[in-house]
Order: C-alpha cells, then sequence, then structure tokens
C-alpha cells in the first residue's frame, strides 16, 4: 500500500508547491498548446467581444486574447476599440491603449495612454494616412512613426475614416476558435485538474480519496506500532534467532 501510495504523494506534493507559486511563477499567464487536451477539460470558446477588419486584415477578440489575422497577439487585452492598417503596420486600438503590429501580425510596441487621455478610447480613425484617435470628446492624432499621440484641433479633422466593428466570416472564426483552444488552458488550471484528481473524469476525485484513505491507514497503523515497540519474539536473543 506504501508503494501505491508514493507515486500520489509525489504528485501531489509537485502539484501543491507549484500552485503555491502560481502567481509568481505566472502559472496562470503561461499556456498548455494542446488542443485535445483543451477539449477534454472543457475548455470553452467565447463568443467574440469585437472585431474589425481593413485592407484585408482582422482583429478579434475572443476573451481577453486578440487574434490578427491567424495570429495570436500573445498580449492579452480588456476590450478592442478598432483596427487601422499602414503600408507596413497595423495599429490596434484599445480602451486605453494603441498596439503596433507588423502585417504578419508580430507585436512591435505596446503604446499605454492611460494617463495621457481624458477619458477611454471610444474610436480608431485614418485620416492622412495617421492613425486619429478619439476619447472623452477629444481628438489625438499620431505623429509619422506612430510613437505617440498630440492633441488635434476638431476643426482639421478632414475626412477621418473610423474603423468598424463587423462579425468575422464563419471560416476566420472557426480558425481563431481553434487557436483559442490551443492556448486557453491555462498551467495553473491543468495543475488545478491535476491536483484534484479531476483530469481523469468525475472518478478522478473519488480515486484520491481512496489514496487518501490509504495514507490515514498507513499513518495510523505506523504511529501505533512505533508507540508499542519492538515486539516479542521480532529479533534475536544471546546470539541465537528466534523461531
Amino acid at each position: 500500500m506504501g508503494l501505491a501510495a508514493v507515486l500520489f504523494v509525489l504528485l501531489l506534493s509537485f502539484t501543491g508547491i507549484a500552485l503555491n507559486h502560481s502567481s509568481d511563477w505566472q502559472l496562470d499567464r503561461r499556456y498548455v498548446d494542446s488542443a485535445w487536451l483543451s477539449a477534454a477539460l472543457g475548455v470553452s470558446v467565447p463568443d467574440p467581444a469585437a472585431s474589425f477588419a481593413d485592407r484585408g486584415h482582422r482583429v478579434t477578440l475572443l476573451g481577453r486574447r486578440a487574434y490578427f489575422d491567424s495570429r495570436d497577439i500573445s498580449r492579452e487585452l480588456d476590450s478592442l476599440n478598432g483596427l487601422v492598417t499602414l503600408d507596413q503596420f497595423a495599429v490596434v486600438a484599445t480602451r486605453g491603449a494603441v498596439l503596433l503590429l507588423t502585417l504578419d501580425g508580430e507585436l512591435v510596441e505596446y503604446i499605454d495612454l492611460t494617463s495621457d487621455l481624458p477619458g477611454p478610447i471610444r474610436k480608431l480613425g485614418l485620416v492622412n494616412e495617421r492613425p486619429l484617435l478619439e476619447a472623452g470628446g477629444v481628438y489625438f492624432i499620431s505623429d509619422a512613426d506612430v510613437t505617440g499621440f498630440a492633441p488635434w484641433p476638431m476643426e482639421d479633422r478632414g475626412d477621418v475614416i473610423w474603423s468598424t466593428a463587423s462579425d468575422p466570416a464563419p471560416a476566420e472564426l472557426a480558425a481563431i476558435e481553434d487557436l483559442y483552444r490551443g492556448r486557453g488552458l491555462t498551467v495553473e488550471r491543468l495543475l488545478i485538474e491535476i491536483h484534484s484528481g479531476r483530469i481523469v473524469g468525475a472518478s478522478g476525485p473519488i480515486f484520491l480519496d481512496l489514496v487518501a484513505a490509504i495514507l490515514i491507514v498507513l499513518s495510523i497503523s505506523g504511529l501505533v506500532i512505533w508507540l508499542r515497540g519492538p515486539t516479542r519474539g521480532s529479533g534475536s536473543q544471546n546470539g541465537h534467532r528466534t523461531p
């Protein structure tokens, strides 16, 4: 019984230590890239929170994960408020930040504008090939390199092409849903499932309860044997082995 329980003692010990340090090790931000394991553990795909398209490119937000075309942006976002594309880059707006991406979906720069704007970003547009933001009723235009934004008088707005939300095509949505399933399972979630035994289904917790019962029996019986000390006839006396 003891040998059979050793594996589970080690398993529970290692997963317990890891879960105790989940925040320190950022296990809630690390993902297990396994679609079948995510599906087996019932990782559900949320409906798109928002989706924008421009010049043949699309950005979509599922939960807190954003996807540019068929690539994970690899940064969690709290919102998605627009997309405009330039000659070499794409600009994505959230409630309080702007992301600069390559046209392949690689994140180049994350520009946090929370402290620079009078309110949350509500719209993203394009004027004279320059990204334009609207926040708190004030307009902000980017510099030539899209590294910062400055206030822009309303009378100088000109013809602004605003980014508007649209629904992704079924094939596009299916592709990013597959990506989400592959990266929707955090290491922390997997460790919790292993630690509780639920990773093998409804019988997992019952099995671990049985292992716990075995450990209780071993602990109590071991304590009783230790308290009683050596039993008579268990050792040798005067150099003769007791039959």
